[in-house]
């Protein structure tokens, strides 16, 4: 794989599960672009559980439900966050597994910082390591990284707990206003998988609505895959360039995959789908409901598409009918 330029191929088309296989490995870091239930691809995580890539490392300034997944069957050794939804879907965990890990040490016991332990394990598990940032702060390690560059400087987290407790930031002294100022580490991924509405095969990746960070994780991982709603001529890409986010010298591969980010959704393209959502996080509060519900949606599909008719390809249509009353791609 190190040989082959993929990012110089003009036809960049794939399957997920070559994308997954063929840039993730044992051991790597990762981001997933979108932000909270916004254009956030959930079938990666579930496509990750499916091929059994452990020891990973995920990174994102603010999540949705989808990495509790691998957390789940103790796949992630740190996590390096800003936002957790643990506690927003009123008395519903958004992030139960992570919670089980904390107070049971099941699949494996939690560090952070020394502030945030799992208590009294007894067990000889590798604890998950939690790493503590401000959503600014994550931000400016993909933008350090994009500019290949060691660090950002920022004001971010002056006066919390954070600085206190990350040991990967430095204060230092602000040479010109002799103020404190904070170092903020580069981060390179080696993979990030982004959503975009629209694709060619070339890699040129259109976003529309909110875009987030994306274009500087694209920019600082080692491989990009985009995963489309839509894949399309060149030439329709050409119609409104100030949306190719990402640029086909950035990109490694294109997945055609349409509702990639159910039950979150996609701007222009479907809305969230809240039932199928809360009927997840429902089934997965216990240790016995997420085995169970494991193997009917992850390990019982064999891919995104088998996921999608268990959805209903029905229920799918209404959710982007829902979306196009109120937003329309040009």
């Amino acid at each position: 794989m190190a040989n082959v330029n993929y990012r110089a191929k003009p036809n960049k088309v794939m399957s997920e599960q070559e994308s997954i296989s063929r840039f993730l490995k044992n051991g790597d870091t990762f981001t997933v672009g979108g932000f909270l239930l916004n254009r956030e691809s959930d079938c990666i995580f579930r496509e990750i559980a499916r091929q059994d890539i452990t020891q990973l490392n995920y990174i994102e300034e603010s999540c949705s439900f989808g990495i509790d997944i691998l957390i789940g069957i103790g796949a992630i050794d740190r996590f390096d966050q800003a936002y957790i939804p643990q506690h927003q879907v009123g008395s519903v965990n958004g992030l139960p597994q992570l919670n089980r890990s904390l107070k049971e040490g099941d699949p494996r016991p939690v560090k952070m910082g020394g502030v945030l332990n799992t208590q009294n394990y007894l067990g000889d598990q590798e604890p998950l390591e939690l790493i503590d940032w401000t959503n600014y702060m994550i931000s400016l390690r993909f933008v350090a990284g994009a500019m290949d560059i060691p660090y950002m400087p920022c004001r971010s987290g002056i006066g919390t707990d954070i600085v206190k407790y990350n040991k990967e930031i430095i204060v230092s002294e602000d040479p010109f206003k002799n103020k404190p100022i904070v170092l903020i580490p580069a981060c390179k991924p080696d993979v990030a998988f982004i959503s975009v509405q629209r694709a060619d095969r070339q890699g040129n990746g259109q976003v529309f609505g909110y875009k987030g960070v994306d274009e500087w994780k694209a920019r600082a991982a080692k491989h990009v895959v985009l995963l489309t709603e839509e894949l399309v001529p060149t030439e329709r890409i050409a119609e409104n360039p100030a949306n190719t986010l990402i640029p086909s010298y950035c990109t490694d591969a294109v997945v055609v995959l349409p509702y990639n980010s159910h039950p979150h959704g996609v701007f222009g393209s479907y809305a969230t789908d809240r039932l199928a959502l809360m009927n997840h996080l429902v089934s997965r509060q216990t240790t016995d409901g997420f085995k169970a519900w494991m193997d009917e949606w992850v390990y019982g599909c064999k891919d995104h598409f088998e996921y999608c008719e268990k959805v209903g390809w029905g229920n799918l249509e209404e959710t982007r009918k829902m979306e196009q009353k109120i937003n329309i791609l040009p």
